[in-house]
C-alpha cells in the first residue's frame, strides 16, 4: 500500500478528493527530503512572559466580555462540566480549550489574549508568525509542532497573532513544492490543535480568510468590535495619569460621543499626541495644560490618517433603461 503525508491523509479523512498517485508520491519526496533536516532550532524562551495585563485593564463592548467571562468559567468548572456532568464522553477529541478573537486593528485583542492569561494564572507564550515561517519545506511545520510542544511544557497559553497567516484556506490546485508547503503546514497546524490540551488564543483582523476546517475546531469565537461610547469614554480617562495637568475645558463625556468610528489605540495614541501638543507649547511649565483643543486636534488627526490609508470601494448599481452617456469629442490629427 502505498504511503500518504499528513496531508493526504487529512484531506482523505475529511472527505476531500484524494490527491493522484503521482501526486502522493511527489508530496511524499519532498516530505521524507525535509525529514531528513534537523529538528526545529527555534528558540521560544524569549517569547515566553508573564501577562502585562489584567482583565480589570480591558475595556470592551459588554458582549465581548461576557464571552471572555465564560471562556474562563469553562476551566474553572471544567470538573463539574467535563467529569461529573459527563460532557467529557460527548468531547473526547478537540480537548484545546481554543478562543479565536476577531476585530477591527486597535480593538484589544493582544491585551485581551494576555488578560486572559493573567486570569488563569498562566504565563503567554506570543509566537511572531515571522519566526515559524521558514523558507524551507518542511520547517514551518516542525516550528509550529515545537511552539505547542513548549508552551504544554511550560504551562502557558499559546498565542498566535496575525494567525490568518497560517490559517488560511488550504489550496486546491498543487503546482509546485510550494503549494505542498502551504498545505502541509495548515494540516499540521490543524492535527496541533486536536490533539493540543492547553489553551491556545488565535488573534486576527481577517477571519474571512480563515480556512473553514479551522473555524469548525476552534470553541469559542469572540469578535472584539470598535468600542462604544460608554467603552469609548473609559479609555479616553483610562489613559490619564494623576499627575498630567488636565483643563477645566476637557470634556470626555463630549470627545465619546462625538468621535465614534475609532479604536482603543486610536484614542490611546490621541492622549499621548495632544500630550506632546500640549508640552511643546512655548509656556512656562507651571502654565502647560491639556486642553479639550488639543485632544480633538489629535484624535481628528488620527482619524484622517486612517480615513487615507484605506481604499475607496466602488460599487456598481444596475439600472432599467437606456443611459445616456457623455459625448467627447475626438481630435483627429492628420
Amino acid at each position: 500500500m502505498p504511503r500518504y503525508d499528513k496531508e493526504s491523509v487529512f484531506r482523505r479523512e475529511s472527505g476531500e478528493i484524494p490527491l493522484s498517485q503521482n501526486e502522493i508520491d511527489k508530496n511524499e519526496k519532498e516530505l521524507d527530503e525535509s525529514n531528513k533536516s534537523p529538528e526545529s532550532t527555534i528558540d521560544f524562551t524569549p517569547y515566553l512572559r508573564e501577562p502585562k495585563y489584567t482583565l480589570e485593564d480591558v475595556i470592551l463592548p459588554q458582549k465581548s466580555k461576557n464571552q471572555i467571562e465564560l471562556t474562563i468559567a469553562e476551566l474553572q468548572y471544567q470538573d463539574l462540566i467535563y467529569k461529573e456532568w459527563e460532557m467529557g464522553k460527548k468531547h473526547k477529541l478537540d480537548k484545546a480549550l481554543s478562543i479565536n478573537l476577531s476585530g477591527p486593528p486597535g480593538t484589544g485583542k493582544t491585551l485581551t489574549a494576555e488578560a486572559f492569561a493573567h486570569a488563569v494564572k498562566q504565563k503567554i507564550l506570543v509566537v511572531p508568525y515571522q519566526q515559524l515561517e521558514s523558507k524551507y519545506v518542511g520547517d514551518t511545520p516542525k516550528n509550529i509542532t515545537k511552539a505547542f510542544e513548549f508552551a504544554a511544557s511550560n504551562n502557558a497559553v499559546l498565542f498566535f497573532d496575525e494567525a490568518d497567516s497560517f490559517l488560511g484556506k488550504r489550496l486546491e490546485n498543487i503546482s509546485q513544492s510550494t503549494d505542498t508547503a502551504v498545505n502541509l503546514t495548515r494540516s499540521v497546524m490543524i492535527l496541533q490543535l486536536s490533539a493540543y490540551e492547553g489553551i491556545v488564543i488565535f488573534a486576527t483582523n481577517l477571519i474571512y480568510n480563515y480556512d473553514p476546517a479551522f473555524i469548525s475546531r476552534i470553541r469559542w469565537k469572540i469578535q472584539i468590535d470598535l468600542p462604544d461610547e460608554e467603552a469609548r469614554k473609559k479609555i479616553w480617562k483610562v489613559q490619564i495619569p494623576d499627575k498630567l495637568p488636565v483643563d477645566n475645558s476637557v470634556d470626555f463625556d463630549q470627545l465619546a460621543s462625538k468621535f465614534d468610528k475609532v479604536s482603543g489605540r486610536d484614542i490611546k495614541n490621541a492622549v499621548l499626541k495632544a500630550v506632546v501638543s500640549a508640552a511643546n507649547e512655548n509656556k512656562p511649565k507651571e502654565q502647560k495644560r491639556v486642553t479639550q483643543s488639543h485632544f480633538i486636534e489629535a484624535i481628528t488627526d488620527i482619524i484622517a490618517a486612517n480615513q487615507a490609508s484605506v481604499k475607496p470601494e466602488f460599487k456598481v448599481t444596475p439600472v432599467n433603461g437606456q443611459v445616456d452617456l457623455p459625448q467627447e469629442r475626438m481630435k483627429i490629427s492628420n
